[in-house]
């Protein structure tokens, strides 16, 4: 009996001791023995040791991830490098909780269990899908290569064909989707990339389609042709298949084929062929008889034309496009605005409006001559509503065989002998014309010194007007409903020269202001200038001296009912002009002369 007493009271005291050792404070610090992190044992360890130890032993950093590019390329990664990390404080914390959640005796059962069955974990991982984009990047990177789209290429007049070609793209999406159990399990594994064909956009067909377009366009040369040609016309133009080679423009793109002349290129070449066949419209000219009312033809109107550049572009690449190679040019006429048939009324010339008129009473034979024949250039010449008359473009060009001869004419601060002396006088009777007309002056010019011939009959200075073609105009508006009919008329007896305008009366009013002017300007010195082809000891005044002055010329403009049109100031600044004297071989000027030349030693 003693003996039993014995036998339990020991294994009493060892059950004691083992509950205490299960309580003891030994085990409320550390992980329960049999506790697995997978085939990590983190039993009986602190928490930091566990945590140490379990990063260690996992299987993060081994390159057990294998993928196989298309030409047997070969990659190597470990978990880690796809973002596959360890959250080890919640693995911990998972790991320590069994036998430590209750505290006392009722921990004892659970810790049991534990220490005599064991526990096996998975640990928390988590996952930087950024950083297994950017590790797959530099696999992309090494196999992506993009679609080479088909083209052409130009040689001269011939078009030959650069083939596209297929280019392929890694599926790191679908590659990720595939990685991702074996890398939560971190568990080896070999994947083949998955790769996406990239289709050129331009394939070889739509290359070719181009390539037989220009083959046809480069065919045959390209002939250019006047619609319907008169008599001295130019053309047919040919251009070389070289040259329509150069101004080949091939367009292959997703959206289609297109294969034209550049239409920059061809609108330039194009350039020169549209000035040769250009042909000005002319306006009819009419005489005005009074007795009947009526205009007698003196000179047919003439239909212009011009190549339309624009639609001429467009014909001839729809013609070569259609297989055509002979291309008639676009060329529009161009309608006089006064024709044939228009009648008096129907322009609104009904009765003379405005006359101007100068004397030129001791002009020279070749003056006088000038001035007729320029005048008679104005002669029957129609003014439209709305246009702007210039003196220049109705004179056309003065030289002799035109018929003009030497006279003085102003150049810089010279008065020399010139082809067309006089012709001023035919402006500045134009200009007084329209400014008694009430017409708005568009461009007018002073002469540079005080011309005698312009103040005859009554004209004080200033009331002139200059031109020099093509720099020199004098230009006025037919600001009103009604066409204005010019005519010119020379008095022999009277030695004057009148301009007729005949239109329509509008009621329109004219008040002259001026001219005023200012006090004389002394011209100073005589100038003397040397000229070795004089006689010897000869002198020869080749300038008169002119006082020079201010002079301002206005006009007020009112309409029918008195209202304000325009008023105008034409001022002219006429310089001092001294006599000019050339002088031959042994001549001595006067002291304190101002001598421009002298002779060379």
């Amino acid at each position: 009996m003693s003996r039993l007493i014995v036998v339990l009271t020991v294994l009493e005291l060892l059950a004691l001791l083992a509950v205490g050792w299960l309580l003891g404070p030994g085990l409320d610090h550390r992980i329960l023995s049999g506790v697995w992190v997978w085939d990590t044992n983190v039993g009986g360890l602190a928490p930091d040791e566990a945590r140490t130890h379990l990063r260690n032993t996992l299987p993060l950093t081994q390159p057990g991830i294998i993928l196989i590019g298309p030409e047997g390329q070969r990659w190597a990664f470990s978990p880690a490098d796809l973002g596959i990390g360890v959250d080890a404080e919640a693995t911990i914390m998972a790991a320590f909780q069994p036998g430590h959640i209750d505290s006392g005796l009722a921990a004892v059962p659970e810790r049991i269990e534990v220490m005599m069955s064991g526990m096996r974990l998975s640990p928390v991982l988590i996952w930087d899908p950024a950083q297994a984009q950017s590790a797959l990047s530099r696999v992309a990177a090494e196999l992506d290569r993009p679609a080479q789209d088909a083209a052409v290429r130009r040689q001269g007049a011939t078009v030959e064909l650069i083939a596209g070609d297929v280019g392929r793209q890694v599926d790191t999406e679908s590659l990720l989707a595939s990685l991702l159990p074996s890398l939560y399990g971190l568990r080896p594994v070999e994947k083949v990339v998955p790769i996406n064909q990239l289709q050129p956009a331009i394939s070889d067909e739509q290359a070719n389609r181009a390539i037989a377009m220009a083959d046809s366009i480069l065919s045959e040369p390209l002939v250019l042709l006047v619609p319907t040609p008169g008599e001295g016309d130019p053309g047919p133009w040919t251009i070389s298949p070289d040259v329509v080679a150069s101004m080949l423009s091939i367009s292959v793109d997703a959206k289609g084929v297109r294969v034209v002349l550049d239409e920059a290129a061809l609108a330039q070449h194009l350039g020169p062929l549209a000035t040769a066949l250009y042909r000005q419209p002319v306006d009819a000219e009419f005489a005005f008889q009074m007795d009947p009312l009526q205009l007698q033809l003196v000179s047919p109107s003439v239909t212009g034309r011009e190549v339309d550049v624009a639609a001429s572009v467009t014909q001839i690449n729809d013609v070569l496009l259609g297989g055509g190679h002979e291309v008639p040019l676009v060329v529009n006429t161009i309608p006089p605005e006064v024709g044939d048939t228009l009648t008096a009324e129907d322009l609104g010339i009904r009765e003379l409006v405005a006359v101007g008129e100068s004397y030129f009473t001791g002009s020279s034979t070749a003056r006088d001559r000038n001035i007729r024949l320029g005048a008679s250039q104005f002669d029957g010449v129609v003014v439209a509503p709305g246009e702007v008359f210039s003196f220049n473009e109705h004179l056309g060009d003065v030289t002799p065989e035109a018929g003009y001869d030497e006279s003085y004419v102003i150049i810089g601060n010279e008065t020399v002998l010139g082809v067309g002396g006089g012709i001023c006088q035919v402006a500045t009777t134009a200009f007084r014309a329209a400014y008694f007309g009430g017409y708005p002056i568009i461009e007018r010019w002073p002469h540079a010194y005080r011309v005698g011939y312009y103040e005859l009959g009554g004209f004080g200075p200033g009331f002139d007007a200059t031109i020099y073609s093509p720099v020199v105009d004098f230009r006025f508006q037919n600001d009103t409903p009604y066409h204005i009919l010019i005519q010119t008329e020379v008095d022999t007896a009277q030695a004057r020269l009148r301009f007729l305008f005949y239109s329509t009366k509008d009621g329109r009013t004219v008040e002259q202001i001026g001219p005023e002017w200012g006090e004389a300007i002394p011209p100073g010195p005589p100038v003397y200038q040397y000229d070795a082809s004089l006689p010897a000891g000869t002198l020869q005044q080749i300038g008169t001296a002119h006082n020079g002055l201010n002079a301002v010329l206005g006009r007020v403009v009112r309409d029918a009912q008195g209202t304000v049109l325009y008023r105008d100031e034409f001022v002219s600044r006429f310089v001092p002009w001294p006599a000019r004297y050339a002088y031959g071989p042994g001549y001595t000027p006067p002291e304190g002369a101002e001598v421009i030349s002298t002779p060379q030693p």
